[in-house]
């Protein structure tokens, strides 16, 4: 995805006029329009503009990355001693089978934070279920009731 591409995907992700941005950016519609289209593209200075109004990295700008993680969320502080950027690097200094294996432990913990609310809602399905069933069985009593009914009735008609 060019410069363009993704200005504009940023743009309309965010429910932002090209308007708005060229007023931000102190440039008319029409230079807006045109980045978007690539027929020109941004100084170094309006770039750097455009990255801090979207809270993304030159980098994602570019398409240098597909990710959009804003520079900053990478001194977030995950605990003592380790921000998001340092995991980073520890995670590129493993190996490829490491990564792999980093990867999957991800995964099995997001499983397990998702796991209560996942029982909650199986818990909720169950008892939704309980409550078909005997809604069930009571309309299977009233089939049995109402059949007997009608062999009643059919005995009376034709002794």
């Amino acid at each position: 995805m060019n410069f363009g591409e993704r200005l504009f995907q940023l743009r309309a992700e965010r429910g932002i006029y090209q308007k708005q941005l060229a007023e931000y950016l102190g440039v008319s519609i029409g230079t807006i329009s045109n980045y978007e289209n690539g027929v020109h593209f941004p100084d170094l200075g309006t770039l750097c503009r455009f990255a801090e109004y979207f809270h993304v990295s030159a980098d994602y700008l570019l398409g240098l990355t597909e990710s959009s993680m804003p520079i900053d969320s990478l001194n977030v502080r995950l605990g003592e001693g380790h921000t998001v950027g340092s995991v980073l690097n520890s995670i590129l200094n493993l190996s490829q089978p490491s990564r792999q294996k980093m990867a999957r432990y991800l995964g099995m913990i997001k499983t397990c934070e998702e796991a209560p609310e996942k029982e909650q809602t199986i818990g909720r399905q169950k008892q939704l279920i309980r409550r078909q069933k005997h809604a069930i069985d009571r309309l299977n009593q009233t089939v049995e009731r109402q059949s007997r009914e009608i062999l009643r009735l059919k005995e009376l008609i034709n002794p």
